[in-house]
């Protein structure tokens, strides 16, 4: 495989692509999909995720499209383009194996060159949204960009209106969801059992929490933004202590949530 120089992003125009896996096998595809997202073809960009972030998963592939993908999310003119670009590209920043990848690829500087660039962008676009969905989506990615990476992997429950773990106690699943006190616990799926043994979480953040810088940042991030107004009422009780109504152990959600998403 050809080595960018230094900064440098692998060139689209370059052989090398072939040489590089994706979730396919070969990501001789990416440099086409990339720029059919820069010609602003949104349709494009299901195609890229299923070959860079497939499932979650990332690849050789996802670390050498990480740059093209900041630097045509500053291309395109379409918010909702831009955020998905900025999405896609927060996933893989996000993404448990990333450590591993980037000791393998010679396209590592590229990619933290344009950690800093993607996080900027994520930011500013983020005091703009006014769409809740998009909003939640790129204080995700912007939670990856500034290396928050088990935080913004549990952020996702707030688009779905539901976070699921496993209790740290006994290891039933909890299903952890949003009720007008904050957050609450249930042990079975409310939806279809809303006679489940319930336990209101209590607002944080947990002081002794190793999560403690990613809530400070999250809520800096969300204040005074009309359409996240849900999500920063609901922070410090995400931050903060649950307790499972069926062995009534206590723990601190946001840690137990980190650790289980990484599972």
């Amino acid at each position: 495989m050809e080595k960018p120089t230094e900064t440098t992003p692998l060139d689209l125009h370059s052989a090398a692509w072939a040489s590089v896996a994706d979730a396919y096998g070969s990501a001789e595809k990416i440099p086409a999909l990339l720029q059919e997202l820069r010609h602003g073809d949104a349709e494009a960009l299901d195609d890229l995720y299923g070959h860079i972030c497939h499932q979650g998963s990332i690849y050789p592939a996802s670390v050498a499209a990480f740059p093209h993908l900041v630097s045509v999310a500053a291309a395109v003119a379409a918010p909702d383009l831009r955020a998905g670009l900025l999405s896609l590209a927060g996933s893989i920043c996000e993404s448990a194996s990333l450590d591993e990848q980037l000791r393998a690829s010679p396209c590592a500087a590229a990619f933290r060159a344009a950690v800093p660039v993607a996080l900027a962008m994520a930011t500013a676009d983020l005091q703009q949204v006014q769409d809740r969905l998009n909003g939640i989506y790129l204080l995700k990615a912007a939670a990856a960009f500034a290396g928050f990476a088990g935080a913004a992997r549990v952020l996702s429950g707030f688009a779905d209106e539901e976070f699921c773990l496993a209790c740290p106690g006994c290891g039933i699943d909890l299903y952890v969801w949003p009720v007008p006190e904050g957050l609450s616990a249930a042990t079975a799926d409310p939806v279809f059992t809303p006679s489940a043994k319930t336990a209101l979480v209590i607002a944080g953040p947990v002081d002794s929490s190793a999560q403690l810088a990613a809530f400070a940042w999250l809520k800096a991030q969300t204040a005074a933004l009309p359409c996240l107004d849900d999500v920063a009422f609901r922070l410090p009780f995400l931050f903060g202590s649950a307790r499972c109504a069926e062995c009534g152990h206590s723990f601190p959600l946001m840690e137990a949530l980190v650790s289980d998403a990484w599972h």
